[in-house]
């Protein structure tokens, strides 16, 4: 019984909500709403219990002394000193609200605490972001090179003054390609592939006045198209994958084949 009735409540409120998203009438109608209700009061309790879950993981932290048990303890200390702040703004102070303009959690905690936190954090983020862009960037195949000069082209078309500095890059970018081309074509004996190194060197040399025209007259509009044409179709792509994933996985759950919620 201990499975069964889980998965009858599971069976029976997944049914209702498909039976009422498709009948939008009585009894059926006020269906979702009241689901809804019970998702907010079953979710409160969840956040109680993640609360406690992790308040006790690292209060073993701290008990054991491991190796990183300072930081578990300021994580209670904060999390005790944030409740016990937000509940003395909530009884004590005249707005009773504690995100309230002139109310001390907002003034003091939240805006001189909490914000460097949380720009701080984000600022780490970069660097992570950074490092994932460069390793997803490397110009090893085409796939690669096509998604870091798509990557470039949405940049400069997207960040102030990238207008004006695209011509700029493209040329020294194209300048260098042209030196490193002659270059090779130097240290080749006569054929064919010394000569297709001098005629991209010359190629890139000459196509940085023109590209770097175009580029300057119309690069926010490939930047758009950019995003609008070939970055939203690759989006649809993956939430038309994702939707398709998320009705399966909740047949799945539905009909009790999926059951690791139980555990």
């Amino acid at each position: 019984m201990k499975r069964e009735i889980p998965l009858a409540i599971t069976f029976i409120s997944g049914f209702l909500l498909i039976v009422a998203l498709f009948i939008p009438h009585k009894p059926f109608g006020t269906l979702q709403e009241t689901f809804n209700d019970w998702y907010i009061i079953v979710s409160g309790f969840t956040m109680i219990l993640g609360i406690d879950s992790l308040l006790l993981h690292n209060w073993n932290k701290v008990k054991r002394r491991k190796s990183d048990w300072p930081y578990a303890l300021a994580l209670i200390m904060s999390f005790f000193l944030t409740f016990l702040w937000g509940l003395y703004s909530i009884v004590y102070e005249p707005t009773h609200n504690p995100f309230a303009p002139t109310a001390s959690f907002l003034k003091y905690f939240y805006k001189s605490i909490f914000v460097p936190l949380q720009a701080t954090m984000f600022a780490l983020l970069a660097f992570f972001i950074a490092s994932a862009a460069y390793r997803a960037f490397r110009a090893r195949e085409i796939n690669s090179t096509l998604l870091l000069f798509s990557a470039a082209l949405v940049m400069l078309g997207r960040v102030p003054e990238g207008e004006q500095a695209a011509p700029y890059v493209f040329g020294i970018i194209s300048l260098l390609f042209a030196v490193y081309f002659f270059i090779e074509a130097s240290l080749l004996t006569a054929g064919f592939l010394k000569y297709l190194y001098i005629a991209l060197g010359v190629l890139l040399l000459a196509a940085i006045y023109p590209v770097g025209k175009l580029l300057l007259a119309y690069l926010p509009k490939i930047a758009d198209w950019i995003m609008n044409i070939p970055q939203l179709a690759a989006k649809r792509g993956i939430l038309i994958g994702v939707a398709l994933g998320g009705i399966a996985m909740s047949l799945r759950i539905i009909v009790g084949i999926e059951r690791t919620y139980l555990k």
